[in-house]
């Protein structure tokens, strides 16, 4: 293929984008790129590296669709929302630390769970039909130069204009891209996934809610219970999570409520599917773009600090870069005041989301979290505060400018005396519940 010695402008009619990764971010790129060059009046050549196949029983994600995602792929890519993969709407949070909880509804702003590899067959299987060229196989080398870049994989080497790096965190493929560029890997978290199954008929009695655990365990900073429908899918977070760490996790009186005895027990001697540990960023990446080349979804680090719907990001951040490439160019100036700067609201919330966590961190260490919710059980304003927090919706500045940091402690304060049992309050935005027993089936 021929290509334009320095052509860093918009994309033009037959130039040709290679795309590392085959997830939401890389589909979602491949899409738009295919969508918009069409109504521009161009036909762009998109190839699509995707190394890893994932069979029925992987472990991939949780599976959790955010709300916004649904606005994601209609309005911006242009897609219908796949019904058919909801295997169960979400309502809201169960949000525990130590012996108290606190139920959070989310007011109608749905959630929904899925297959958690299903999402990446059907966006890749769309792209696919549009005209994608996807190979399978892994990339082994990666080169650019100031003419072209090339990528070279098990299933062939290909040339082309601009390089798109959607490959999550892979520690290989990143290096790659390391290599030849000044790109560096955001740091990470990991998470640990354990896929449990259950009776059917129980798991239809669970409320439709997430279960988010707290818990005062050193290395794991958060864990997640999730009922799908033949299965808990539960994960733990860390900096060093280990599969020593799971269990001690489901080991807890709280968590140990939730799932069956039998089904916990089937699991640990059937030795039990676990995932190996998936790194999450915590940050952005160094220098995430440059001439020809962007990276997009978790490789480029843009999701929203400590709060997740990294599948939204992934999509949002995927289509924007497509929407740069076509319209502004292709160069280091075009993704940094065109695709960069578009998501200066997350790079600004970093230090907030930081401070959330140390926060987070230290009420664990110091077993300061259940008090927290003890209070919030008494006051409607904290029980939004915490829906805000989990939601997403909103960047942590945001909450604090909305709400007031000294209020917020005063009212925390307050909501501790006199120190009683707590009760059942109702928030003028989505009821909460602070209970301190059984998690039972609904």
């Amino acid at each position: 293929m021929q290509t334009r010695p320095m052509r860093l402008g918009p994309l033009e009619d037959g130039q040709r984008v290679i795309i590392i990764g085959g997830g939401p971010a890389g589909s979602s790129c491949a899409i738009a790129l295919k969508n918009l060059g069409r109504k521009l009046g161009r036909d762009i050549d998109v190839v699509l590296y995707e190394g890893t196949q994932y069979g029925p029983d992987s472990i991939k994600r949780v599976g959790v669709l955010a709300p916004p995602l649904v606005q994601t792929l209609e309005n911006t890519l242009g897609v219908n929302f796949p019904c058919q993969l909801v295997a169960r709407k979400i309502v809201g949070y169960y949000l525990h630390s130590g012996r108290y909880s606190i139920r959070l509804y989310m007011g109608g702003n749905l959630s929904y769970v899925a297959h958690n590899v299903a999402l990446d067959a059907y966006l890749l299987g769309m792209a696919s039909r549009m005209g994608v060229r996807v190979l399978s196989g892994r990339v082994k080398d990666i080169k650019i130069n100031h003419h072209e870049v090339s990528v070279e994989g098990e299933s062939g080497g290909t040339r082309g204009d601009v390089l798109v790096g959607a490959f999550g965190l892979d520690s290989f493929t990143a290096g790659l891209l390391e290599k030849v560029t000044p790109y560096r890997r955001p740091r990470a978290l990991y998470s640990i996934m354990a896929k449990i199954p259950a009776p059917v008929e129980y798991l239809l009695g669970c409320e439709d809610y997430i279960h988010v655990f707290l818990p005062s365990m050193g290395e794991v900073e958060f864990g997640v219970v999730t009922p799908k429908l033949t299965h808990f899918i539960v994960n733990i977070a860390g900096r060093r999570v280990s599969h020593e760490a799971l269990r001690r996790f489901l080991a807890l009186p709280e968590v140990a409520r939730l799932i069956p005895t039998d089904a916990l027990a089937a699991w640990s001697t059937s030795g039990g599917l676990v995932s190996p540990p998936i790194p999450f960023p915590l940050e952005p990446a160094r220098n995430s773009y440059g001439d020809r080349y962007v990276t997009v979804g978790d490789a480029a680090g843009l999701v929203r600090a400590y709060k997740g719907n990294g599948i939204n990001a992934a999509c949002v951040t995927g289509a924007k870069a497509a929407e740069v490439m076509l319209t502004a160019g292709i160069s280091h100036e075009a993704f940094l005041y065109h695709y960069f700067h578009a998501f200066s609201d997350i790079i600004k919330d970093l230090p907030y989301g930081r401070a959330v966590r140390r926060l987070v961190l230290f009420g664990e260490g110091y077993g300061l979290l259940p008090l927290v919710l003890y209070a919030a059980g008494k006051d409607r304003t904290l029980v939004n505060v915490l829906i805000d927090f989990l939601s997403g919706h909103k960047t942590y500045h945001r909450i604090l400018k909305d709400w007031g940091g000294v209020e917020l402690i005063y009212r925390f304060l307050k909501g501790l005396l006199p120190w009683m049992p707590p009760a059942r309050v109702e928030a003028t935005k989505p009821a909460a519940e602070a209970t301190m027993g059984r998690l039972a089936p609904r």
